[in-house]
């Protein structure tokens, strides 16, 4: 049974209403300025540098690298730290290698660019593919969000889904690109202070004097008796790839005003994704010793900062619906620009609609499945093994087909058989953890069978 709301619940959760409805103005407000469909999906490529690095950090720090990992490291150990440290590690690569190419292309999706880099049919099946994945996505950050707001709001757990569902796509619905980038300004501030200023500190002052509870084996790293090698390199390689190749940032790389402002951009953004990796490490682990035998781990970080004093806590719980409120709303805008530019071909901004509209539904069904079935750990392996295994080397090969002498034919046999290998393998137990890197195995041969004669 659920308890009655309190005074510091009530405290807490208007703290909350109050920010979202801040945002959701500002949302308004910005959207006036997508006069275009190339003002709706890209801002009309007027992002600077700084902009750029806040909404990128405040779309990837989502549900995986803060709920997830947090439940990660509170039950295994810091060797979960993987799933923030291998994203951090993608957008610097991206950074570094493939930022500038990404924007130099001109284009507006990640599969618009897979067509540009092959053919047609390359571009039709990327698009295929990263809708379905973008489902996944909604949904870990439609879970995320309902069990950051369970812990102070007494209604049954589906309704929490369905009322999220509803906010997420009526807060993309609202204005594009524009919209999602100035909010996502606001909220990487809220982020920055109430997870890595508020909650880190305060929680481990709070645990400091217990913190010779922790094992040894919890502490230890790269890996420990509960996350071994190749556990950690699939959920390194799982968390890295999509980084360097995704939709959702790849639609903010296209929208920098330059090549040079894209690279920068990518470089700060995983430093500062390095920087909340901290955090949520140091969040989980006081959540560990403060809050220790919790039934279910995912539980964790919003218990642990549901203890702070109340106003405290509905300013670090509005850090983390930030957290979820700026990534899902970049993958329903990456998906609908993605049924927009390359399904239907049109650049038309109600098709977008419809397209954010149909995902968020179907990201609600596959959280109302999974939270009867397994939980958001499974939801996050869905999405990031699939996604990895099928397109990030197709595409990573495609920008150096110098070198590689990638061809269509092979790019697309890796993607339907990276992507469906991985599905399969995914549901193979005991072995679906390692489902990214078998992915990625046989993802990589079609690519290296079939590729052009050297001249």
């Amino acid at each position: 049974m659920w308890p009655w709301f309190t005074m510091d619940s009530l405290l807490i959760l208007g703290i909350l209403i109050a920010y979202i409805a801040v945002i959701v103005l500002v949302g308004f407000i910005s959207s006036r300025k997508a006069k275009t469909s190339q003002g709706f999906f890209l801002a009309d490529r007027s992002v600077g540098w700084l902009a750029l690095t806040a909404t990128i950090t405040a779309t990837t720090v989502g549900g995986s690298a803060t709920i997830v990992a947090g439940g990660r490291i509170y039950a295994s150990g810091i060797p979960a730290l993987w799933y923030d440290i291998g994203g951090a590690l993608g957008l610097i690569i991206l950074g570094l290698f493939l930022a500038n190419k990404v924007r130099k292309t001109g284009l507006f999706t990640l599969p618009d660019i897979a067509g540009h880099l092959y053919d047609d049919k390359v571009r039709f099946a990327s698009a295929i593919l990263i809708i379905i994945t973008e489902i996944a996505w909604v949904s870990l950050l439609i879970q995320a969000s309902s069990l950051v707001l369970s812990v102070i709001v007494p209604v049954e757990f589906e309704i929490l889904l369905i009322v999220i569902t509803v906010a997420f796509i009526a807060y993309t619905l609202i204005g594009g690109q524009y919209a999602v980038i100035y909010t996502d300004i606001i909220q990487f501030i809220v982020m920055i202070v109430g997870i890595c200023l508020i909650a880190a500190p305060l929680l481990l002052f709070d645990a400091l004097p217990h913190l010779g509870q922790l094992s040894a084996n919890s502490l230890s790293f790269p890996v420990n008796s509960n996350i071994g090698i190749l556990a950690a390199g699939s959920i390194f390689f799982m968390m890295f790839m999509p980084h360097i190749v995704g939709p959702d940032i790849y639609s903010k790389v296209l929208s920098a005003k330059d090549e040079k402002t894209a690279k920068r951009g990518a470089i700060f953004s995983g430093i500062f994704k390095m920087i909340f990796a901290v955090a949520i490490g140091v969040i989980a682990l006081s959540a560990a010793v403060l809050y220790p035998g919790l039934e279910k781990a995912s539980l964790a970080i919003p218990i642990a900062v549901s203890g702070l004093s109340p106003l405290v806590a509905g300013i670090v719980l509005a850090a983390f619906v930030s957290v979820m409120l700026s990534s899902a709303d970049s993958c329903l805008l990456s998906a609908g620009t993605i049924l927009s530019v390359d399904i239907t071909r049109k650049k038309n901004v109600n098709v977008s609609r419809v397209g954010i509209l149909g995902v968020g539904i179907g990201a609600l069904l596959l959280a109302l499945y999974y939270t009867q079935l397994g939980g958001i750990l499974d939801t996050l392996q869905l999405a990031y093994t699939v996604f990895t295994a099928g397109l990030t080397l197709p595409v990573i090969f495609g920008f150096y087909k110098e070198k590689t002498r990638a061809t269509s034919r092979g790019a697309f046999w890796s993607l339907i058989l990276g992507g469906s290998v991985s599905l399969i393998w995914l549901n193979i137990a005991p072995y679906g953890e390692y489902a990214v890197l078998v992915g990625l195995l046989v993802s990589i041969v079609p690519l290296l069978v079939f590729r052009e004669a050297k001249k």
